[in-house]
């Protein structure tokens, strides 16, 4: 499930050379993975250093790019086995996969479990149904509004296409992994779950080579950061997206102040169109195959920004019982933290430690 980006970021870092025995700060950028432009800053004592951490990080998000890729197969000299592209152009056949992608997808599945089902990678065929309508690329809507015809038309394709309880099996044999597509109404689709599982890894790896100051924005929907050079607090400062104002000077509602965490948000208002003045975007629910009316934006915080990508995507489908049954859950244990941007234009938050600020007129 392709995710939306919709959380603005002001990190307010002063790219810098080294002063008063601070390290220097080197930015990098990839433009060619996870269908989203993808940025880090390390700050480290020299080129050669940062260029080390640069050729890592891109090839975590190169290596789970190939293997979750959703929109082709992979290349004649790709050193991987198979990718979700290939996957989906089988049915009931068992694939040998990689090792990192079975883990990926056996993750997957224990969430499905831990969200009710309301998070479920295997939709993709609902998912693309309603992108076609929502995304509209080739004639546009009057005042973006969906024609009557056009939505009877997808809620008629959608009621065809089955949510599979048991939509795939993953297997080991003799140290081999494989995959089997149970029905051929299974799309796999990682965009949920893939781009924050490699920034979480890419996260990992600069904390593990003792990386203290940086930063990583997979999008704006997945960022995490260590501590912030340029502030004597550490923290750095994110404005979150007003997703209901568009002018200049209200363009964010609030502001939270962190360190050494990841923030992942899904919302309804970079790519949406209307039905009877009801916003329809892409995060379909499991459990009606329906863009859901509930919130706004859902932003989430804690230490494992796969785990992020896909609670947002699931809680975002969530109403408000579901959700805070969830949160009761699974807050402590995961050490979640949550801000709820309501289709009322209210605001909810479940937060622990994280200061937060409301920052509209």
């Amino acid at each position: 499930m392709k995710k939306l980006f919709v959380l603005f970021i002001a990190l307010l870092m002063v790219i810098s050379l080294s002063a008063c025995n601070k390290s220097t700060a080197y930015n990098f950028t990839y433009f060619d993975y996870m269908d989203t432009m993808i940025s880090i800053s390390v700050y480290v004592e020299n080129e050669e250093r940062a260029n080390e951490l640069n050729d890592a990080v891109e090839s975590i998000y190169e290596k789970y790019h190939e293997l979750t890729n959703n929109y082709g197969g992979l290349s004649l000299d790709s050193p991987y086995l198979t990718n979700i592209y290939e996957i989906n152009q089988t049915f009931d056949e068992d694939i040998e996969i990689d090792p990192e992608l079975y883990e990926l997808l056996v993750r997957t599945e224990e969430i499905k479990t831990m969200t009710n089902g309301y998070f479920d990678v295997s939709i993709g065929k609902i998912i693309d149904a309603w992108k076609e309508v929502i995304l509209n690329e080739e004639d546009g809507y009057i005042f973006n509004e969906i024609p009557q015809e056009v939505y009877e038309n997808v809620i008629a394709q959608i009621q065809g296409i089955a949510i599979v309880e048991e939509p795939f099996i993953l297997s080991e044999n003799a140290g081999k992994y494989y995959i089997r597509l149970l029905d051929e109404d299974v799309k796999i689709d990682l965009g949920a779950f893939a781009k924050g599982y490699a920034t979480q890894l890419a996260y990992d790896y600069l904390m593990s080579d003792d990386v203290t100051y940086f930063s990583i924005s997979a999008g704006s929907s997945s960022i995490s950061v260590g501590e912030n050079q340029n502030r004597d607090t550490g923290l750095f400062h994110i404005s979150l997206a007003n997703p209901v104002k568009t002018g200049s000077t209200d363009r964010t509602y609030g502001m939270i102040y962190v360190q050494n965490i990841g923030i992942n948000t899904s919302g309804n208002y970079e790519q949406y169109a209307l039905y009877q003045g009801l916003r329809y975007h892409h995060i379909i629910s499991p459990k009606t195959k329906m863009p859901m009316q509930y919130y706004h934006t859902v932003t989430i915080l804690g230490h494992d920004a796969g785990l992020l990508d896909a609670f947002s995507t699931a809680l975002f489908s969530m109403p408000s019982t579901e959700f805070e049954t969830f949160m009761n859950q699974y807050q402590e244990i995961y050490q979640l933290e949550v801000i709820r941007f309501n289709y009322d234009e209210t605001v909810s938050t479940f937060l622990q430690s994280t200061v937060f600020e409301d920052t509209r007129p």
